[in-house]
């Protein structure tokens, strides 16, 4: 079964994610995810060569050993962050969408400017950042399904 990993009602932290995204980007499937949790620190090593040599998976393999049926859900049904930083947006657009700062994107140091998505990626993007982060749609449309979005913080 094909993760569905986002724009779920389970939040998860951002940190973890993060990880779960990283894993969907390489192509693991949910089953291969869920095994991999519950298998805990003896899949460390494999998550390591198979997914990213450069992320730390200790963490997050404790806090699914300690929330298994929170994980579960956020594999099968999908997860929303309950906060998330500006980093954490561009991580996410790097990881998810492949979308890269200068780029794809400008980031003039407090919210995402020129950023181009589908109708149902930015429909997806949308149900997975908290409310706080304002999305405003340009005025002009590229194609007949792209949309030039801005994300920023709201201000009070």
């Amino acid at each position: 079964m094909p993760p569905r990993m986002s724009g779920g009602g389970t939040k998860l932290p951002q940190l973890y994610s993060l990880q779960l995204e990283r894993m969907i980007a390489h192509g693991l499937s949910a089953n291969k995810i869920m095994d991999l949790l519950r298998a805990g620190a003896e899949s460390e090593a494999e998550l390591t060569e198979a997914v990213d040599p450069n992320v730390k998976w200790e963490r997050l393999l404790t806090f699914a050993q300690d929330n298994l049926q929170l994980m579960e859900s956020a594999v099968s049904d999908g997860y929303r962050f309950p906060f998330i930083t500006i980093g954490g947006i561009k991580n996410l657009l790097a990881i998810k969408y492949r979308k890269r700062e200068g780029a794809d994107y400008r980031f003039p140091g407090d919210r995402i400017e020129g950023l181009r998505l589908n109708g149902a990626e930015l429909e997806l993007l949308r149900s997975m950042i908290p409310a706080y982060w304002v999305f405003t749609r340009g005025d002009s449309q590229f194609g007949e399904d792209r949309h030039e979005i801005t994300i920023a913080l709201q201000r009070p």
